[in-house]
């Protein structure tokens, strides 16, 4: 196998690959280029600065100072003479201007196209710089053609910075993992609120596999999850179960010779094990929908070890192993954790495992 030139070289392809095959990013330079780490990082700088200066040229077809020319190229309107003054009242005169407006609609259709090409190619980048540190290996499948073009659309609208680099980890995600964003959560996206996006994030640090805990709720609620951002956070669609005080969430294990199931949350796990396969471990939750668990694997948020080892001391009582580990996600279906230390002491183990992650319950 032949090295790779940075840890995320293979989805960074991939992610090219997907967006010359349907015409998009097209301001941006060549996907053939060899992006090595090190070219990779000159591009992005070329780029960005070749984006910049095309916003330049856009503020100066709105304004009314450059239009594009027949050929495509960008050319400055004449400065009006003092004869085209004397004639400004005359119907030869109304008949230039209505012309010029006529032109000057045209061009700023143009320029909002371009608006939109940059801001879909600035997002392009985003994705680019979180792929490129991720050492996943890339999917077989393709992403679908609708959602790509509906992604474009919807990243293409804002300028944003922030919202930038979140529709372009949108993107990045769905390379690794196609179908990972549903177009429901694309069109929920494009109508979320900065205040209700804010409390969203601060439920995502206590989200484990599509639930957030209720046996911890003394902690969640000593940490600003409070039971009217539960109700909001159900409004909104995120979590469902609330008025219910909770619903119960099961896990049985997903190796058929032992019980071993992994419970990841930000960046870590708690790996529960027993020798009966045919245990489950069983906990008071508040559920997690669809468009919340796609939502909460957008960002990257610090894990919350306490709450964590709550967690995993409610589950110890159940008669389980379980300890609390790092986590490196391997595949789709795959991942490692390493660093383990025991919930009931503080053993540490250096070795690391691989666990298959797919649900068998």
């Amino acid at each position: 196998m032949l090295p790779t030139d940075f840890p995320g070289e293979k989805l960074v392809i991939k992610l090219w690959e997907t967006l010359t095959e349907k015409g998009i990013g097209s301001l941006l330079m060549p996907w053939q280029t060899r992006r090595t780490d090190g070219t990779r990082i000159e591009l992005r700088r070329r780029e960005m600065l070749m984006l910049a200066q095309t916003e330049i040229d856009i503020l100066e077809m709105r304004a009314g100072r450059k239009y594009l020319s027949d050929d495509g190229s960008l050319l400055t309107w004449p400065t009006p003479n003092s004869q085209s003054e004397e004639l400004a009242h005359s119907a030869q005169k109304s008949q230039l201007r209505i012309g010029s407006l006529v032109e000057r609609i045209i061009g700023n259709d143009a320029a909002n196209t371009m608006r939109q090409e940059i801001n879909a190619s600035k997002a392009v980048l985003h994705a680019e710089e979180v792929l490129a540190n991720d050492t996943q290996s890339p999917p077989d499948r393709a992403i679908d053609e609708d959602w790509v073009f509906r992604w474009r659309d919807y990243a293409g609208r804002v300028s944003n910075n922030e919202l930038q680099e979140l529709w372009g980890k949108i993107l990045a995600g769905e390379v690794k993992s196609p179908g990972a964003y549903s177009l429901r959560t694309l069109e929920f996206l494009r109508e979320l609120s900065k205040a209700e996006a804010e409390r969203i994030t601060q439920l995502a640090k206590f989200a484990i596999e599509r639930c957030v805990v209720r046996s911890a709720s003394q902690y969640l609620e000593e940490h600003g999850i409070s039971f009217d951002l539960l109700l909001e956070m159900q409004d909104l669609g995120v979590v469902s179960g609330v008025e219910a005080l909770g619903l119960r969430r099961q896990w049985m294990s997903t190796s058929s010779d032992r019980f071993i199931r992994a419970l990841r949350s930000n960046g870590k796990v708690l790996v529960i094990e027993h020798e009966d396969a045919d245990k489950t471990v069983t906990l008071d939750a508040y559920l997690l929908t669809n468009v919340g668990n796609e939502l909460l694997g957008l960002g990257s948020f610090s894990p919350d070890v306490d709450y964590l080892r709550l967690v995993g001391e409610t589950i110890a009582k159940q008669g389980f192993k379980v300890g609390l580990a790092d986590w490196e996600q391997k595949t789709e279906t795959e991942g490692r954790y390493f660093n383990r230390q025991n919930i009931s002491d503080s053993e540490e183990s250096a070795t690391g495992e691989s666990v298959d992650l797919t649900d068998s319950s």
